[in-house]
C-alpha cells in the first residue's frame, strides 16, 4: 500500500483536487437549473433552518465537492490498481501526438454531434430539448463540464467501472488468458458506456422530462461517444479520455455559445 500511494499519491490528490472544483461547480449548476418544485423539495432538505438562497446554493456545492472528491480519490486508487491487474492502466508521464489527435478528432466530432443531433433531429420531436437552450452556459457551468465531467466522470465509469467490468469478466470467461482478451476489453468497454449514459438519465429527466425519444437520445449520444472515450483509455491511457470528454464539453458549449 506504501509503495501504491507512494508511486499515485500525485495522481490522486489531482483527482481530489479537480472533484472539490468540479463538484462544487456541479453542485451549484445542478441546484440552480433543478424545476421549481424539485429545486423547492431540494432546498428544504438542505436548508430546513432557514439560512437563505445563497446558503443552500453553497451548502449543495460543498455536499457535491466533498462527494466528488472522495469519487476521486476512491474509486481512482481502485481503478488503478485494477488497470495495473488487467494492462489497462498505463503510466507514461508525457502526452503523445498520435493519441492526441485522436482525442481532440473525438472532442469536436462529440461535441458537434451532441448540439447537431438536437438542433437537426432530437429537438423536433421534444420542445424541452430546445427549450434547454434558452439560457447560454455560464463560465461556471463550462467549467463544471470539463472538470467534473471531463475528470471525476472519466476515474467513476471508465478508470473504475470499466476496468472493474474487465476483471470480472477475464475471471469468469478469460482464466487461460494471462490478461484479458480484446473481446472481454471492448464488452467491458460498451457495458460501461451503457452505464455511463444511464447515470446522465436522472439529470436528464429533471431538467428536460423524461420520454421515450428522451431515452434514445441520451443513450444513442452518451453511449456512443462514451464508447469512444473507453476506446481512448484502453488504447492509449486515461489522460486521453479526459482529454475527449472535456474537449467535447467545450467544443458544444462553444456552438451553443455562438450559434444557438
Amino acid at each position: 500500500m506504501k509503495l501504491f500511494l507512494k508511486a499515485y499519491w500525485k495522481t490522486l490528490l489531482f483527482f481530489a483536487v479537480v472533484g472539490l472544483l468540479g463538484g462544487f461547480l456541479t453542485g451549484i449548476y445542478v441546484l440552480d437549473n433543478y424545476p421549481a418544485d424539485i429545486r423547492q423539495q431540494l432546498l428544504e432538505e438542505l436548508n430546513p433552518g432557514g439560512l437563505g438562497q445563497v446558503s443552500a446554493d453553497i451548502l449543495m456545492g460543498i455536499i457535491s465537492a466533498i462527494q466528488s472528491a472522495g469519487y476521486g480519490i476512491v474509486l481512482g486508487a481502485v481503478g488503478i490498481w485494477l488497470g495495473k491487474k488487467i494492462g489497462l492502466w498505463k503510466d507514461e508521464r508525457g502526452i503523445t501526438k498520435r493519441p492526441l489527435v485522436f482525442s481532440i478528432v473525438i472532442a469536436v466530432v462529440g461535441g458537434f454531434a451532441m448540439i447537431l443531433s438536437d438542433i437537426l433531429f432530437f429537438g423536433q420531436y421534444s420542445e424541452a430539448i430546445m427549450n434547454s437552450y434558452a439560457t447560454k452556459p455560464t463560465i461556471p457551468y463550462v467549467l463544471a463540464s470539463i472538470t467534473y465531467g471531463g475528470v471525476i466522470e472519466e476515474v467513476m465509469l471508465r478508470l473504475f467501472w470499466m476496468s472493474l467490468i474487465a476483471f470480472v469478466l477475464h475471471k469468469l470467461f478469460g482464466k487461460k488468458h494471462d490478461k484479458p482478451t480484446v473481446t472481454i476489453l471492448v464488452l467491458a468497454n460498451v457495458i460501461a458506456a451503457i452505464l455511463f449514459a444511464a447515470g446522465h438519465l436522472p439529470a436528464t429527466a429533471a431538467l428536460i422530462g423524461f420520454t421515450p425519444m428522451i431515452i434514445v437520445r441520451c443513450f444513442l449520444l452518451n453511449g456512443g461517444i462514451g464508447v469512444l472515450f473507453g476506446w481512448l483509455y484502453r488504447k492509449y491511457g486515461l489522460r486521453y479520455a479526459m482529454i475527449a470528454h472535456g474537449g467535447c464539453h467545450v467544443v458544444s458549449k462553444i456552438l451553443w455559445i455562438l450559434f444557438i
